[in-house]
């Protein structure tokens, strides 16, 4: 009888160590770029409006977004005083596309929770992470960044 309880209890132990999600590390090289970004390492120049997409990612088993914002210089007078912006396509309940962006103007490290996503037009809005389609951080022309240790994290 304690044979089938132990080899019970590992079982269980097995399914639940499957279903258990980790943290996804994403590189910068991992990204597609436009053509007005160049990555070096984990330094991105804009001289453009840049675009680094994050790979195609099926989102529903993670929660956010964290990554690291570094040594932000302006290349030109002209250029913005925000360091990278977030943005994200989704498929709302209607079934239409819709997009959200969130602003950063400092450097350090950025945690981002899908469902309490702050847009900088319209505020707070909670998103389901399986209805995003798209995740990108944008770089304003002119500047050049260290972005570092980008991480999807997933749900506990």
């Amino acid at each position: 009888m304690r044979k089938y309880l132990v080899a019970t209890f590992v079982a269980c132990l097995g399914v639940l160590g499957m279903n258990a999600q980790e943290n996804k590390s994403v590189e910068l090289n991992q990204c597609k770029t436009n053509s007005h970004v160049t990555v070096e390492g984990h330094t991105v120049t804009s001289t453009g409006y840049g675009m680094l997409e994050l790979p195609k990612n099926d989102y529903s088993n993670y929660t956010g977004i964290n990554f690291d914002l570094s040594n932000f210089k302006k290349l030109e007078e002209n250029s913005t005083n925000s360091t990278v912006a977030l943005k994200v396509e989704y498929t709302q309940e209607d079934g239409d596309i819709a997009k959200a962006s969130m602003a950063f103007y400092t450097t350090g490290k950025k945690k981002v929770d899908f469902k309490v996503f702050n847009d900088q037009t319209i505020g707070k809005i909670s998103i389901d992470p399986s209805s995003l389609t798209k995740v990108s951080i944008y770089v304003g022309k002119g500047k050049k960044i260290d972005i570092t240790n980008i991480t999807l994290v997933a749900k506990k």
